[in-house]
This record gives C-alpha cells, structure tokens and sequence, in this order.
C-alpha cells in the first residue's frame, strides 16, 4: 500500500500544477479586455485598415472560434484603409494560410482544455485515494509538485524574456507540424492583430495567472509541513526528557 500511496502522491503533485497551467492559459486566452487593451496599445486598427467600430466585432469572433463556438475563421469585418474614409463593406479579413493556421492553433488549444477535464478527473480520484489512505501525503504531494513546477515556470519565463524570438520559434516548431505560423506583414493581418507585443504581454500575464495560485499552495502547503515537522520535533524532544527521567 505503501508504495501505492507513493504512486498517487506523485500522480497528485503532477496533476494539480497541470491543471493550474492550462486553466491560467484558459483566463488570458478567452480575455476579451485584455484583446481589446491590446488592440489599442499596438494600434491595430491602423495598421490592419480594419474599421475601429468593428474591432469589438472581430475580437468577439476570434475568442468564439477559440472556444469552439464559431465553425470557421473567416471572419468579416469593414476596411477603411483611409482614415474611415471609402469604408469597404464587410469582407474576409484573414487569407487560407491564416485560416489553416488557426485552426491549428484552436486544435491544439481544444485538446489541452480536453486534456485539463480528464486532468481534473484524476486529481480528484488521487485526492480521495489519498484522503482515505494517508491524507498527509495530499499536503506533500501539493508542495513539492508546486514547488518543482513553479521553478520550471519560472526557467520558461525568462527563457521568453530574455530570448523571446528563438523560445517563440521553439514552441511553434514543437507543437505544430508546419511553418503556417510564419508570417508576412505584407500580407497577413493576423501578425498586426496579434504583434510580438502582444504574445510577450500574453505569456507576461498567462506566468502571473499561473504563479499566483502555485505560490499560495507552495506556501500554505509547506507552512503546514514546517509546523508539523516542528511538532513532530517537539513531540520527541520531550519523549526523550521523559525517557531521561
């Protein structure tokens, strides 16, 4: 049983930092106001020529297509490349190569939520188990698990930091199996929409969405741990006086 307890805890100290990862992701990803301080910030309407009213339209649409509601990426708004003068009704904003990209990109951040649900499943399980059997390994497993994985957090975020380009060219050439991703700002609106700036305040607040929570485990769970150690100390400092006497 006891090498059973171990298997879980272990299982448990993964599961929980995983779930805490996809689901800060989940936060940033699906936030509409952070798009929208975005839009403003990198002045994507005037570098796209999208009509500012509609800017609100088109991110609405790209959150829903993330989120799977909206079937397809072809999204329509109006384009008034001069100064809101000639506005051009509503026409397709992104190309096929953008298209085709970002129904990788949704692919693969559906099967990470998917991924997180099963997750969550296995937590619970492994929490039970370890609630019946041995519910001191729950704090161990929660500690060491949050503490590993906040340090290697932390090894990616400075890694996008201090090398944002060749870490952003990494990532694309790990999780997808073309170079859609490669674009050209001659032709492509999505690189204005989502600039370098964007990505690097994305994955900015995604390492805070997913510290915050990891820290108060890794501190609540080892100050439980300290205390115990202390009254376990306590406890044989004095059986020893006893023994003494």
């Amino acid at each position: 049983m006891n090498k059973t307890i171990k298997i879980v805890a272990v299982l448990l100290g993964v599961l929980v930092p995983v779930i805490t990862f996809i689901s800060g992701i989940e936060a940033v990803v699906f936030d509409k106001a952070f798009y929208m301080d975005q839009m403003r910030k990198n002045q994507v309407t005037e570098n796209t020529g999208i009509y500012p009213p509609d800017m609100d339209l088109v991110v609405n649409e790209i959150i829903s297509y993330l989120k799977g509601d909206r079937q397809d990426f072809d999204i329509k708004a109006r384009l008034a490349p001069e100064n809101a003068k000639n506005v051009v009704d509503h026409v397709s904003i992104f190309n096929d190569k953008e298209i085709t990209h970002m129904d990788d990109v949704r692919d693969l951040l559906l099967f990470f939520l998917g991924l997180r649900d099963a997750t969550l499943i296995l937590a619970l399980i492994a929490f039970l188990i370890l609630l019946k059997y041995n519910n001191k390994a729950i704090i161990k497993a929660l500690f060491y698990g949050s503490a590993i994985f906040m340090v290697i957090l932390l090894i990616v975020g400075a890694s996008f930091i201090f090398n944002f380009n060749d870490t952003f060219i990494l990532f694309h050439q790990l999780f997808f199996a073309n170079d859609l991703w490669i674009m050209n700002p001659s032709t492509d609106r999505l690189i204005w929409i989502v600039p370098e700036p964007f990505f690097f305040a994305m994955i900015g607040r995604m390492v805070i969405y997913i510290l915050m929570p990891l820290g108060l485990t890794t501190l609540g769970s080892g100050l439980v741990l300290f205390n115990e150690k202390k009254r376990i100390k306590k406890c044989n400092s004095n059986r020893g006086k006893h023994e003494n006497s």
